[in-house]
């Protein structure tokens, strides 16, 4: 009888912040930035899905941190025509930041939530989200 081995990918080491905001995807952008003092540019390439047969696309803003090469991105989780995360609905933004990243500011998610324009923000595990794959596009 042949075996078979299921070969899984670890999960990523990053955090995953949810973001509730009303403002467009810019203007959190400059909050953020200002917040964490960040310098999140916009990438050149939406992440796009195709969802019943209509591309829905969600901007995502990226910093690397020039020592390190760790990772902020902040991605909208709301398109004119769709939900990147349905699970998540509740959250208008998501900030996955690199776990050495998150390690320095444990205070990370008080941060963000004292940033202008942010209603609120928390904390989501990332075993948690079935679809969290299209975060780390």
């Amino acid at each position: 009888m042949a075996k078979l081995k299921l070969d899984m990918d670890p999960d990523p080491e990053i955090t995953v912040l949810g973001i509730s905001s009303h403002v467009n995807d810019y203007r959190l952008c400059w909050a953020v930035n200002k917040a964490l003092d960040l310098s999140l540019t916009r990438r050149r390439k939406n992440i796009e899905e195709e969802i019943d047969g209509v591309l829905a696309s969600y901007s995502a803003y990226d910093h690397v941190d020039p020592e390190t090469q760790a990772r902020y991105t902040l991605i909208n989780n709301h398109s004119g025509d769709g939900i990147l995360l349905r699970e998540q609905r509740q959250a208008d933004y998501f900030l996955v930041v690199d776990n050495e990243l998150a390690e320095q500011y444990p205070d990370l998610v008080g941060r963000v939530r004292k940033a202008e324009l942010v209603l609120t923000a928390f904390e989501i595990p990332f075993d948690d989200l079935r679809e969290g794959h299209k975060l780390l596009l």
